[in-house]
Protein backbone atom coordinates (compact mmCIF):
# COMPACT_ATOMS: atom_id res chain seq x y z
CA UNK A 1 0.00 0.00 0.00
CA UNK A 2 1.39 3.46 -0.94
CA UNK A 3 1.72 6.29 1.59
CA UNK A 4 -1.55 8.00 0.68
CA UNK A 5 -3.31 4.62 0.85
CA UNK A 6 -1.93 4.12 4.34
CA UNK A 7 -3.26 7.53 5.39
CA UNK A 8 -6.74 6.65 4.12
CA UNK A 9 -6.56 3.32 5.95
CA UNK A 10 -5.58 4.98 9.21
CA UNK A 11 -8.30 7.59 8.92
CA UNK A 12 -10.77 4.75 8.34
CA UNK A 13 -9.72 3.22 11.67
CA UNK A 14 -9.71 6.63 13.31
CA UNK A 15 -13.40 7.31 12.67
CA UNK A 16 -14.27 4.50 15.05
CA UNK A 17 -13.31 6.76 17.95
CA UNK A 18 -16.46 8.76 17.18
CA UNK A 19 -19.62 8.72 19.30
CA UNK A 20 -21.75 5.58 19.62
CA UNK A 21 -24.56 7.48 17.90
CA UNK A 22 -22.42 8.16 14.82
CA UNK A 23 -21.21 4.56 14.60
CA UNK A 24 -24.72 3.13 15.06
CA UNK A 25 -25.85 5.31 12.15
CA UNK A 26 -22.93 4.06 10.04
CA UNK A 27 -23.72 0.40 10.74
CA UNK A 28 -27.37 1.02 9.85
CA UNK A 29 -26.29 2.54 6.54
CA UNK A 30 -23.83 -0.23 5.68
CA UNK A 31 -26.00 -3.20 6.66
CA UNK A 32 -29.55 -1.85 6.26
CA UNK A 33 -30.24 -2.31 9.97
CA UNK A 34 -32.22 -0.09 12.32
CA UNK A 35 -30.29 0.23 15.58
CA UNK A 36 -31.38 3.21 17.71
CA UNK A 37 -28.91 6.08 18.24
CA UNK A 38 -28.43 5.16 21.91
CA UNK A 39 -27.22 1.64 21.10
CA UNK A 40 -24.18 0.42 23.00
CA UNK A 41 -21.11 0.12 20.77
CA UNK A 42 -18.15 -2.04 21.76
CA UNK A 43 -15.00 -3.01 19.89
CA UNK A 44 -13.33 -6.40 19.94
CA UNK A 45 -9.59 -6.88 19.36
CA UNK A 46 -9.19 -3.16 18.92
CA UNK A 47 -5.97 -1.16 19.27
CA UNK A 48 -5.66 2.58 19.68
CA UNK A 49 -4.90 4.91 16.80
CA UNK A 50 -2.79 7.78 18.06
CA UNK A 51 -3.37 11.43 17.21
CA UNK A 52 -0.61 11.33 14.57
CA UNK A 53 -2.37 8.37 12.90
CA UNK A 54 0.84 6.30 13.01
CA UNK A 55 -0.69 3.25 14.66
CA UNK A 56 -2.91 0.90 12.70
CA UNK A 57 -4.44 -2.55 12.93
CA UNK A 58 -5.66 -5.04 10.38
CA UNK A 59 -9.30 -5.61 11.20
CA UNK A 60 -12.20 -4.00 13.01
CA UNK A 61 -14.96 -5.80 14.88
CA UNK A 62 -17.97 -3.96 16.26
CA UNK A 63 -20.41 -5.41 18.78
CA UNK A 64 -23.79 -3.69 19.13
CA UNK A 65 -25.81 -4.07 22.31
CA UNK A 66 -23.57 -6.97 23.37
CA UNK A 67 -25.19 -9.24 20.77
CA UNK A 68 -24.76 -8.28 17.13
CA UNK A 69 -21.27 -8.62 15.66
CA UNK A 70 -19.93 -6.85 12.55
CA UNK A 71 -16.60 -7.01 10.76
CA UNK A 72 -15.37 -4.08 8.67
CA UNK A 73 -12.39 -3.95 6.33
CA UNK A 74 -11.20 -1.07 4.15
CA UNK A 75 -9.46 -1.39 0.79
CA UNK A 76 -7.97 1.26 -1.46
CA UNK A 77 -7.70 -1.16 -4.37
CA UNK A 78 -9.72 -4.13 -5.59
CA UNK A 79 -8.33 -7.34 -4.08
CA UNK A 80 -9.72 -10.75 -5.00
CA UNK A 81 -8.00 -12.34 -1.99
CA UNK A 82 -9.48 -10.08 0.70
CA UNK A 83 -12.43 -12.43 1.13
CA UNK A 84 -10.01 -15.13 2.30
CA UNK A 85 -8.60 -12.84 4.97
CA UNK A 86 -12.08 -11.73 6.02
CA UNK A 87 -13.03 -15.39 6.47
CA UNK A 88 -9.87 -16.02 8.50
CA UNK A 89 -10.37 -12.96 10.74
CA UNK A 90 -14.04 -13.84 11.16
CA UNK A 91 -13.18 -17.40 12.19
CA UNK A 92 -10.80 -16.25 14.92
CA UNK A 93 -13.31 -13.66 16.11
CA UNK A 94 -16.01 -16.35 16.30
CA UNK A 95 -13.58 -18.58 18.18
CA UNK A 96 -12.71 -15.90 20.72
CA UNK A 97 -16.31 -14.76 21.30
CA UNK A 98 -18.07 -18.13 21.28
CA UNK A 99 -20.65 -18.71 23.98
CA UNK A 100 -20.14 -22.47 24.10
CA UNK A 101 -17.60 -25.01 22.86
CA UNK A 102 -19.71 -26.28 19.98
CA UNK A 103 -20.96 -23.13 18.25
CA UNK A 104 -19.08 -20.60 16.12
CA UNK A 105 -21.04 -17.50 15.17
CA UNK A 106 -19.30 -15.45 12.48
CA UNK A 107 -19.68 -11.65 12.45
CA UNK A 108 -21.46 -10.06 9.50
CA UNK A 109 -18.72 -8.71 7.20
CA UNK A 110 -18.36 -5.85 4.75
CA UNK A 111 -15.38 -4.64 2.74
CA UNK A 112 -15.44 -0.91 2.02
CA UNK A 113 -13.63 -0.04 -1.20
CA UNK A 114 -12.33 3.49 -1.78
CA UNK A 115 -11.41 2.87 -5.41
CA UNK A 116 -13.09 2.93 -8.81
CA UNK A 117 -16.51 1.41 -8.23
CA UNK A 118 -16.51 -0.23 -11.66
CA UNK A 119 -13.87 -2.67 -10.40
CA UNK A 120 -15.86 -3.77 -7.36
CA UNK A 121 -18.52 -6.53 -7.46
CA UNK A 122 -21.49 -6.34 -5.09
CA UNK A 123 -20.25 -9.40 -3.18
CA UNK A 124 -17.22 -11.67 -3.00
CA UNK A 125 -17.47 -15.38 -2.18
CA UNK A 126 -15.41 -18.46 -1.48
CA UNK A 127 -16.39 -22.14 -1.46
CA UNK A 128 -15.72 -24.05 1.74
CA UNK A 129 -15.58 -27.82 1.19
CA UNK A 130 -15.72 -30.09 4.22
CA UNK A 131 -14.04 -33.53 4.48
CA UNK A 132 -17.33 -35.31 3.74
CA UNK A 133 -17.59 -33.20 0.53
CA UNK A 134 -20.42 -31.11 1.90
CA UNK A 135 -19.82 -27.49 1.01
CA UNK A 136 -21.14 -24.01 1.67
CA UNK A 137 -20.53 -20.57 0.23
CA UNK A 138 -19.11 -17.80 2.39
CA UNK A 139 -20.15 -14.41 1.01
CA UNK A 140 -18.89 -10.96 1.91
CA UNK A 141 -20.74 -7.76 1.04
CA UNK A 142 -18.70 -5.08 -0.78
CA UNK A 143 -19.46 -1.40 -0.36
CA UNK A 144 -18.09 0.60 -3.30
CA UNK A 145 -17.80 4.04 -1.72
CA UNK A 146 -17.52 6.08 -4.92
CA UNK A 147 -20.79 4.57 -6.20
CA UNK A 148 -22.62 6.41 -3.39
CA UNK A 149 -22.81 10.20 -3.62
CA UNK A 150 -22.93 12.67 -0.74
CA UNK A 151 -26.71 12.93 -0.90
CA UNK A 152 -27.04 9.20 -0.26
CA UNK A 153 -24.50 9.30 2.56
CA UNK A 154 -26.59 12.05 4.18
CA UNK A 155 -29.85 10.17 3.70
CA UNK A 156 -28.37 7.06 5.32
CA UNK A 157 -26.72 9.14 8.08
CA UNK A 158 -23.28 7.78 7.11
CA UNK A 159 -21.69 11.18 7.61
CA UNK A 160 -18.59 9.74 9.32
CA UNK A 161 -17.54 8.53 5.86
CA UNK A 162 -17.57 12.08 4.47
CA UNK A 163 -13.77 12.64 4.74
CA UNK A 164 -13.31 9.99 2.06
CA UNK A 165 -14.78 12.38 -0.47
CA UNK A 166 -11.12 13.36 -0.67
CA UNK A 167 -10.80 10.31 -2.92
CA UNK A 168 -12.83 12.25 -5.49
CA UNK A 169 -10.62 15.29 -4.95
CA UNK A 170 -7.53 13.16 -5.53
CA UNK A 171 -8.98 11.78 -8.76
CA UNK A 172 -9.85 15.33 -9.82
CA UNK A 173 -6.29 16.53 -9.22
CA UNK A 174 -4.46 13.39 -10.33
CA UNK A 175 -6.46 11.31 -12.81
CA UNK A 176 -4.67 8.01 -13.49
CA UNK A 177 -2.10 9.03 -10.89
CA UNK A 178 -0.74 11.96 -12.92
CA UNK A 179 -0.97 15.53 -11.66
CA UNK A 180 -2.60 18.10 -13.91
CA UNK A 181 -2.86 21.88 -13.77
CA UNK A 182 -6.25 23.35 -12.95
CA UNK A 183 -7.90 26.29 -14.60
CA UNK A 184 -9.32 29.03 -12.42
CA UNK A 185 -12.82 27.71 -13.10
CA UNK A 186 -11.77 24.21 -12.01
CA UNK A 187 -10.28 25.59 -8.80
CA UNK A 188 -13.54 27.38 -8.05
CA UNK A 189 -15.45 24.19 -8.83
CA UNK A 190 -13.26 22.28 -6.39
CA UNK A 191 -13.75 24.94 -3.71
CA UNK A 192 -17.51 24.80 -4.18
CA UNK A 193 -17.50 21.00 -3.88
CA UNK A 194 -15.54 21.16 -0.63
CA UNK A 195 -17.41 24.12 0.90
CA UNK A 196 -20.97 23.27 -0.12
CA UNK A 197 -21.07 19.51 -0.49
CA UNK A 198 -18.55 18.27 2.06
CA UNK A 199 -18.35 20.93 4.78
CA UNK A 200 -22.00 21.80 4.32
CA UNK A 201 -23.01 18.17 4.87
CA UNK A 202 -20.97 17.90 8.05
CA UNK A 203 -22.57 21.05 9.46
CA UNK A 204 -26.07 19.93 8.48
CA UNK A 205 -25.62 16.57 10.21
CA UNK A 206 -24.48 18.33 13.38
CA UNK A 207 -27.52 20.59 13.31
CA UNK A 208 -30.00 17.69 13.01
CA UNK A 209 -28.23 15.68 15.73
CA UNK A 210 -26.78 12.82 13.67
CA UNK A 211 -23.33 13.54 15.12
CA UNK A 212 -22.00 15.18 18.27
CA UNK A 213 -19.97 18.38 18.42
CA UNK A 214 -16.87 16.29 19.08
CA UNK A 215 -17.65 14.17 15.99
CA UNK A 216 -18.03 17.37 14.00
CA UNK A 217 -14.64 18.70 15.06
CA UNK A 218 -12.93 15.39 14.37
CA UNK A 219 -14.48 15.18 10.91
CA UNK A 220 -13.14 18.62 10.02
CA UNK A 221 -9.69 17.72 11.29
CA UNK A 222 -9.55 14.38 9.48
CA UNK A 223 -10.80 16.03 6.32
CA UNK A 224 -8.03 18.58 6.61
CA UNK A 225 -5.47 15.85 7.23
CA UNK A 226 -6.44 13.98 4.07
CA UNK A 227 -6.61 17.13 1.98
CA UNK A 228 -3.15 18.29 2.97
CA UNK A 229 -1.67 14.85 2.28
CA UNK A 230 -3.26 14.85 -1.16
CA UNK A 231 -1.96 18.36 -1.85
CA UNK A 232 1.56 17.28 -0.91
CA UNK A 233 1.34 14.34 -3.28
CA UNK A 234 -0.14 16.55 -6.00
CA UNK A 235 2.69 19.05 -5.75
CA UNK A 236 5.33 16.31 -5.52
CA UNK A 237 4.02 14.90 -8.80
CA UNK A 238 4.42 18.25 -10.52
CA UNK A 239 1.07 19.88 -9.83
CA UNK A 240 0.50 23.59 -9.44
CA UNK A 241 2.92 24.66 -6.71
CA UNK A 242 1.18 28.03 -6.39
CA UNK A 243 -2.17 26.47 -5.52
CA UNK A 244 -2.90 27.22 -1.87
CA UNK A 245 -4.56 24.71 0.47
CA UNK A 246 -8.33 25.10 0.51
CA UNK A 247 -8.67 23.83 4.08
CA UNK A 248 -6.63 25.90 6.55
CA UNK A 249 -5.78 24.46 9.94
CA UNK A 250 -3.51 22.09 11.79
CA UNK A 251 -2.76 18.63 10.46
CA UNK A 252 -2.87 17.08 13.90
CA UNK A 253 -5.97 16.27 15.95
CA UNK A 254 -5.96 18.82 18.80
CA UNK A 255 -9.24 17.53 20.19
CA UNK A 256 -7.40 14.45 21.40
CA UNK A 257 -5.65 16.25 24.24
CA UNK A 258 -9.01 17.37 25.60
CA UNK A 259 -10.62 13.96 25.20
CA UNK A 260 -7.66 12.23 26.83
CA UNK A 261 -7.66 14.73 29.71
CA UNK A 262 -11.40 14.20 30.19
CA UNK A 263 -10.78 10.44 30.31
CA UNK A 264 -8.05 10.98 32.91
CA UNK A 265 -10.31 13.18 35.05
CA UNK A 266 -13.21 10.75 34.78
CA UNK A 267 -10.90 7.93 35.87
CA UNK A 268 -9.67 10.04 38.79
CA UNK A 269 -13.22 10.90 39.84
CA UNK A 270 -14.16 7.21 39.67
CA UNK A 271 -11.15 6.32 41.83
CA UNK A 272 -12.03 8.98 44.39
CA UNK A 273 -15.63 7.78 44.41
CA UNK A 274 -14.42 4.24 45.10
CA UNK A 275 -12.15 5.50 47.88
CA UNK A 276 -15.01 7.51 49.35
CA UNK A 277 -17.28 4.47 49.27
CA UNK A 278 -14.56 2.37 50.93
CA UNK A 279 -14.10 5.01 53.68
CA UNK A 280 -17.85 5.16 54.23
CA UNK A 281 -17.96 1.37 54.54
CA UNK A 282 -15.03 1.45 56.95
CA UNK A 283 -16.69 4.20 59.00
CA UNK A 284 -19.93 2.22 59.14
CA UNK A 285 -17.99 -0.87 60.29
CA UNK A 286 -16.29 1.12 63.05
CA UNK A 287 -19.61 2.60 64.18
CA UNK A 288 -21.08 -0.89 64.31
CA UNK A 289 -18.11 -2.17 66.33
CA UNK A 290 -18.47 0.73 68.77
CA UNK A 291 -22.17 -0.04 69.25
CA UNK A 292 -21.33 -3.67 70.00
CA UNK A 293 -18.74 -2.60 72.58
CA UNK A 294 -21.22 -0.18 74.20
CA UNK A 295 -23.78 -2.99 74.44
CA UNK A 296 -21.23 -5.22 76.16
CA UNK A 297 -20.38 -2.46 78.67
CA UNK A 298 -24.05 -2.05 79.53
CA UNK A 299 -24.38 -5.78 80.03
CA UNK A 300 -21.32 -5.98 82.27
CA UNK A 301 -21.79 -2.83 84.37
CA UNK A 302 -25.50 -2.27 84.12
CA UNK A 303 -24.97 1.29 82.97
CA UNK A 304 -24.31 2.79 79.56
CA UNK A 305 -20.74 3.85 79.00
CA UNK A 306 -20.36 7.23 77.36
CA UNK A 307 -17.35 8.63 75.47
Amino acid sequence: MDEIGQIFDRVFKRIFTFSDKAIANLINGLFDTDYPPDSQIEYSNRENTKADLKHSYSDLFIVINKKWHYHLEAQMYHDNTIVMRVFEYGFYHALETREDDCTLRFPEPVVVYFCNSADVPETSSIRVIMPDQQEFTYTVKNFAYLAHDIEELNQKKMIVFIPFQMVRVREFLMPNGKARFLTENEIQELKKFIDSDILGSIKANLEVGNITLDDYNQLLELLNKLYQQIMLQYQWKGGDKEMKPLLPGAMELPNDKYRFRIDELEAEVATLADEKAALEDRNAALENEMEILRSKLVTIHGVEKTD
